[in-house]
């Protein structure tokens, strides 16, 4: 039997209260709140487990809600009692939506080594549609002056967006706009907690095409055009798929099956709740409590390998996906997708929202275009 990973690394869900109303946001506002003393017993507990491990430096991801509404009242405090009164060696970083950002905090934040995750959806027009202020407005100017600081603390900052139906025609233009204040990668996915209609896919696709042009025109160029990750990893898939025919191989890679799946509580990462409960993923904290498949135990009491095992055994013993997968040309290396979104848009940890499966295809259709594009130019 494998031996799971002591977890030595962690999302810290600092709150789940928010300063924005994001259209999407699958957070529970509720008026929960870590305080200080879980926080360093949290840190506590994955240093101590990353001891035990041997070699293993401990990190932790400040996660919300909004994690920058407990920054003076839990990262900052944190980061020095880690830092400086316990001398450790612990990787900090953070998700966030930006807007609280301050040219000293960013100070105080690269002092400490902070990486971060810039979570904004583009240019105004969908940056204030889909990500409004929790008192109303958009958020868009605020986020004007704080972007070039991002960007010249976190030169290598990942831009991560998400599309609706209601503004996903104009998400790529978010994507070419990223790329002229100087990012140099980013990551989109639809929304799968919503109905696409036909219109809505088409538009996205459209939107995806016209970026896939922009990437393969730029790079005959010469020029570093900003990076799709998720397309780059449908780039990447065509070699595999090639491989795994060549083979005969059949979802043989070790990502297809639930010890390699994050949000699964097989990895050294795992999520901490305001009150110290672990989860298996961050996305399922503010909703199930110990009742939930996701609760894996608590920094007080402990990891709880069973729990851990039995949710990865769920995800193995289910198909992954439906009578769709035998018409998918992904069929063969599909890895079953994100088992928490699976989990809370389709009730089964096996089972991706459909929205998701298209989206994987689409990716895959257009990384066939810009290969054969950049065959044609040689």
């Amino acid at each position: 039997m494998r031996e799971l990973a002591k977890i030595s690394a962690a999302m810290l869900v600092t709150t789940h209260e928010c300063n924005l109303r994001c259209r999407y946001c699958f957070v529970q506002k509720e008026p929960r709140r870590m305080s200080l003393q879980t926080a360093k017993d949290a840190a506590r507990f994955l240093i101590d487990n990353a001891h035990a491990a041997g070699g293993v430096t401990p990190e932790i991801n400040f996660f919300g809600g909004e994690p920058m509404l407990e920054f003076e009242r839990v990262i900052r405090p944190l980061a020095e009692w880690v830092h400086g009164e316990l001398g450790e060696r612990c990787r900090f970083s953070i998700t966030t939506n930006g807007t609280l950002l301050t040219e000293e905090n960013i100070r105080f934040m690269r002092r400490h080594g902070f990486g971060l995750l810039l979570s904004m959806d583009g240019a105004k027009e969908v940056q204030d549609y889909n990500r409004p202020l929790a008192g109303g407005g958009g958020s868009f100017e605020l986020l004007r002056p704080i972007v070039p600081l991002v960007l010249a603390a976190w030169p290598a900052a990942t831009f991560r967006m998400t599309a609706i139906p209601a503004s996903c025609d104009r998400s790529f233009e978010g994507a070419l706009w990223a790329e002229a204040q100087g990012f140099r990668s980013f990551f989109i996915t639809p929304n799968v907690f919503e109905p696409w209609d036909v219109a809505a896919r088409e538009a996205l696709s459209a939107g995806l095409g016209r970026y896939a042009r922009h990437y393969a025109e730029s790079r005959a160029a010469g020029g570093r055009p900003i990076r799709f990750t998720e397309l780059e990893r449908a780039e990447a898939q065509l070699d595999e798929l090639e491989e795994a025919e060549r083979r005969g191989a059949y979802r043989s890679s070790p990502r297809c099956r639930a010890a390699g799946k994050c949000g699964l509580g097989a990895s050294r990462w795992a999520a901490v709740h305001p009150d110290g409960g672990l989860y298996a993923c961050q996305e399922l904290t503010s909703s199930g409590g110990e009742d939930s498949p996701f609760y894996i135990g608590s920094i007080y009491s402990g990891a709880d390998n069973g729990r851990r095992r039995a949710l990865m055994e769920s995800f193995d013993a289910l198909p992954a996906g439906t009578e769709r997968c035998a018409h998918c040309e992904l069929d063969r290396i599909c890895d079953g997708g994100c088992a928490a979104n699976n989990f809370l848009a389709t009730g089964r940890l096996g089972e991706p929202p459909e929205v998701y499966c298209w989206w994987r295809r689409e990716l895959l259709k257009w990384a066939k275009w810009i290969r054969e594009a950049e065959k044609c130019r040689r």
